[in-house]
């Protein structure tokens, strides 16, 4: 009997921790008046000002109420006047309701308000859309928001501070860490030519992606080089003729052993490529 109520309580205490693990929530300081929310493996951003806050994704609904309360408490009660989306997926922009105060100016790109109204996803749906660049003032300090094509999602955009030499983007900005397994959601190629464009147009040196760690803009450029070296190895295995097994055998990319989910999934990322290359370039014969 008492062997059976130490596994019951070991089972809770488990079930507890478990819990915790799921629910790991945090706000950190990154630099001046702009902080980092962390819920779980997603993040966003936010800055402080005297007269409010401009807030990103609000993640989910739950986070964005913790959220709130947190910034509330720390910070003071004060409007949230600006929401800015980064794209269209649910996981990031699902919980708007719990962010917004009445006169909140809710911004996103149109291609982004046009899915998530069309998946009916459950937020508070943009009140201001923009096409290419989207710059406004907050208490004097300018935010642009830039468009810079197909990437990943449907209308997903760059947040720039450029006084504070500041970059918040996305799933297809990331430091040290490998796209997502198969690339499912990526334009490979996009992600690629958004990246050339932003490192050339942006002088920053600070970067906060919405799925990986902090960097600076050197860490961006190599992994805008990793993108280029999957690609020209996946590119040269199609040449000679090589299987996607072979491919995922041979091609190691092993100066990018120390990016998050290398061992996991490297061989997802060589798929990946290899699906949109064969599809872009018509090479349905090429061999599996």
């Amino acid at each position: 009997m008492k062997s059976k109520a130490f596994a019951l309580i070991s089972l809770f205490i488990f079930c507890l921790s478990l819990s915790a693990q799921s629910q790991e929530r945090k706000i950190t300081h990154l630099r001046d008046n702009i902080y980092r929310f962390q819920d779980n493996k997603h993040f966003s951003i936010f800055i402080v000002g005297n007269s409010g806050y401009v807030m990103t994704d609000p993640l989910n609904l739950e986070a964005a109420q913790w959220l709130k309360k947190e910034v509330v408490k720390r910070f003071g009660k004060k409007p949230v006047r600006y929401l800015i989306y980064s794209h269209n997926h649910p996981d990031h922009i699902s919980g708007g309701q719990g962010l917004v105060d009445a006169g909140t100016q809710v911004i996103a790109h149109r291609r982004a308000d046009n899915d998530m109204r069309r998946n009916q996803v459950s937020t508070v749906y943009p009140t201001l859309t923009f096409t290419d660049v989207l710059k406004f003032q907050f208490e004097g300090t300018e935010i642009e928001l830039r468009y810079f094509g197909e990437n990943n999602g449907a209308g997903s955009i760059t947040v720039f501070i450029p006084e504070k030499k500041f970059l918040f983007g996305v799933d297809w900005v990331l430091v040290k860490r490998l796209p997502w397994k198969e690339m499912y959601n990526y334009d490979f190629e996009g992600m690629i030519e958004s990246l050339e464009r932003l490192l050339s147009l942006y002088d920053f040196d600070m970067v906060a992606p919405g799925h990986s760690v902090v960097g600076k803009k050197s860490d961006l450029k190599q992994f805008h080089n990793y993108l280029k070296d999957l690609r020209q190895e996946v590119l040269a295995g199609m040449k000679k003729g090589l299987s996607l097994k072979q491919m995922q055998d041979q091609i190691s990319l092993k100066k990018y052993k120390h990016f998050a989910m290398y061992k996991e999934w490297r061989k997802m990322n060589i798929k990946g490529a290899y699906d949109q290359l064969t599809q872009l370039s018509g090479r349905y014969g090429q061999p599996k």
